[in-house]
């Protein structure tokens, strides 16, 4: 075997530059972009410009080389390549500007979720656009075999050759004590898998590619791993399928939600295995493979019929998520598939073709995921407080006002948790389920209305302060409501009280304060020193049968009550994370040999375990006044 040289080489890559040339150079921007925020990430402060920029000449090298795979195979020219080429540009300017650009955005997740459906529907453009007139169906499972096989080799070259640089970079490390930035690692990384491995990826595509309908020449290793390999799994995972869907009809068992995930994986593998099977089953010695092809679509429906079921009753329970949405629709796509292929239609087109339109329709739109996935949960929402006397005219009942004067510093009001004990404790974590579901995925937007408060407004302003916020947190804290999820079916319970960050503590009536930070994590007990004009004192954290707060001085011990001090809490507050509670309810007192003790706690984190009651975290305040 000839080994190419070095201009053939040269002359394949130069061809593959004239040929794809703003795919190189998409890539090439990307590779740069990428460089350079690895070098200057300690003085990036704003990182959503250059991730938006580096997905976007990410997705413009799909983009330009399905482009220039169309206009070489319809014989665009040169005016027409060219526009075709301006309106891929524009397209991608688009999506560049429909992403979030700062880090204070209200919602990030949609603009990108959106990204990556466009990402999937670019590559299945990929696969049939250059095919989409006439039938031609041995040109393009040959195209996509290229695409398939061509992506693997260039992995597998792209993984050689960053090894074999990564060794040699340390040799001269080790061996002459040369100085390597651990940066350049990546960077190399970088540079091979952004750059070089496209640019082989795209040498190796046919220049002609009309004249893969008339190869009939297919892998034998393909037909191999799709038969000895995907066909076995396939059937494996159909068995197990089938018998649980015997066992839920047998038993009257509801499905489990992971199931339909189970029935979508298991669908698309077969999908793909009678895909890889499509030109063998064309010869007449592999007539199984057309029948088992068929057997294989109509076996999908009892399946589908699970799927529907099994994630109907997730959305019937918890509403509709993008999820689920992406769950139904899948379902639908996979009938459509089955049925097409069931009544003896045999253009295999049909797939890629009909999950992109599929794709396209449900990313936007009032149909679309984002939209009903947001109503869904909204309505989910305002109906748990309707029912349970929590909205009146359409408002928040007892709704918990700030205080401006707090912001931008913190949101502070002088009574908090005014709902406490409304919900019950399944509802209150569907409730908080819900909040934190839209702020992560849609934002916030759709439950404003029921406040009599602009929170919007009141968040940006504390935005605008460069102060993180949790927006589900002050949303729900609005409510009246904790924002906590509470675990009162489980045998371990967590909560904390905190107190009013802004009272002022009066130090005229006292000698000294001291701050005290106490942490016990292992159930034992805490001590902490205290040292005043040469005596040390001891501040005792006791984990014992009971909590316990001590102030020691040699045989001198003061008891603080604690446990005294939580039980009263627990009763006023219950079990949850309660904040910006008044100082007096806060506060424990003593007096010892020496001095008059008040400790006003800050901050206690609880946790109850089989009905035994620890505390993992206790901070506060020690004034001392000492006794005449």
């Amino acid at each position: 075997m000839n080994l190419p040289s070095i201009n053939y080489l040269f002359s394949s890559a130069k061809e593959s530059l004239l040929r794809f040339p703003l795919t190189l150079l998409s890539a090439f921007c990307g590779v740069c972009l990428a460089i350079y925020v690895v070098e200057f990430e300690d003085a990036i402060t704003n990182y959503f410009p250059y991730i938006n920029s580096l997905i976007t000449f990410a997705l413009g090298i799909p983009l330009f080389f399905c482009v220039s795979i169309i206009s070489s195979k319809r014989d665009f020219g040169i005016a027409k390549s060219i526009g075709s080429h301006v309106v891929a540009a524009l397209i991608l300017l688009a999506i560049f500007l429909s992403l979030p650009d700062a880090e204070n955005t209200h919602n990030t997740a949609i603009p990108y979720i959106r990204y990556g459906i466009f990402n999937i529907i670019v590559h299945l453009l990929v696969s049939f656009s250059p095919y989409l007139k006439g039938q031609q169906l041995n040109g393009f499972w040959n195209f996509n075999k290229t695409l398939f096989i061509r992506i693997l080799t260039s992995i597998l070259y792209s993984g050689f050759l960053y090894v074999g640089l990564i060794l040699a970079l340390s040799a001269l490390h080790l061996l002459f004590d040369i100085d390597i930035k651990d940066e350049l690692y990546f960077e190399l990384w970088i540079v091979i898998i952004g750059l070089f491995n496209t640019w082989f990826f795209l040498s190796g595509i046919p220049e002609d590619i009309e004249q893969l309908e008339d190869n009939h020449e297919y892998p034998k290793g393909l037909k191999i791993f799709a038969q000895y390999v995907l066909l076995p799994l396939l059937v494996l995972y159909l068995i197990i399928l089938y018998a649980y869907g015997t066992k839920i009809t047998l038993l009257w068992d509801w499905p489990k939600g992971i199931v339909s995930y189970l029935i979508s994986c298991v669908s698309v593998l077969g999908i793909l295995t009678v895909l890889l099977f499509y030109p063998y089953g064309e010869m007449k010695e592999n007539g199984w493979i057309k029948k088992a092809s068929k057997v294989f679509y109509f076996l999908l429906y009892p399946l589908i019929v699970l799927l529907f079921f099994a994630i109907g009753m997730r959305i019937s329970d918890y509403g509709l998520t993008i999820n689920r949405y992406v769950i139904v629709l899948l379902g639908i796509w996979l009938t459509l598939v089955a049925s097409y292929f069931t009544m003896g239609r045999t253009n295999i087109k049909f797939i890629p073709m009909s999950l992109a339109v599929t794709l396209a329709l449900m990313s936007f739109g009032p149909w679309g995921m984002f939209t009903m996935s947001e109503k869904s949960q909204a309505s989910r929402l305002i109906s748990i407080l309707d029912n349970n006397n929590l909205l009146k005219d359409g408002k928040v009942v007892n709704e918990v006002v700030w205080e401006a004067d707090s912001l931008p510093e913190w949101f502070y009001t002088k009574q908090e948790n005014t709902n406490r004990g409304v919900l019950s404790d399944s509802l209150h974590n569907e409730v908080y389920s819900i909040v934190n579901y839209l702020d992560d995925y849609h934002g916030l937007a759709s439950i404003r209305p029921i406040f009599q408060q602009d929170l919007d407004s009141l968040i940006v302003i504390s935005l605008d302060s460069n102060k993180y916020r949790n927006e589900a947190e002050i949303y729900m804290r609005s409510m009246g409501l904790s924002y906590s999820y509470k675990y009162s079916s489980s045998s371990d319970a967590y909560f904390s009280y905190s107190s009013d960050a802004a009272a002022v503590i009066h130090l005229d009536q006292f000698d000294y304060l001291k701050r005290i930070y106490l942490s016990n994590y292992q159930g034992e007990a805490t001590d902490y020193t205290v040292e005043i004009e040469g005596s040390s004192y001891q501040l005792l954290f006791n984990q014992g049968d009971t909590l316990g707060l001590s102030f020691i001085n040699k045989a001198d011990t003061t008891n603080l009550f604690l446990d005294k001090k939580v039980e009263e809490l627990m009763e006023s507050n219950g079990k949850e994370y309660v904040s910006n509670l008044d100082l007096s309810s806060m506060t424990l007192e003593g007096v010892s040999n020496d001095f008059e003790l008040k400790f006003i706690i800050t901050d206690i984190q609880l946790q109850e375990v089989n009905d035994t009651l620890k505390s993992t975290t206790l901070n506060g305040d020690l004034l001392l006044k000492r006794r005449k």
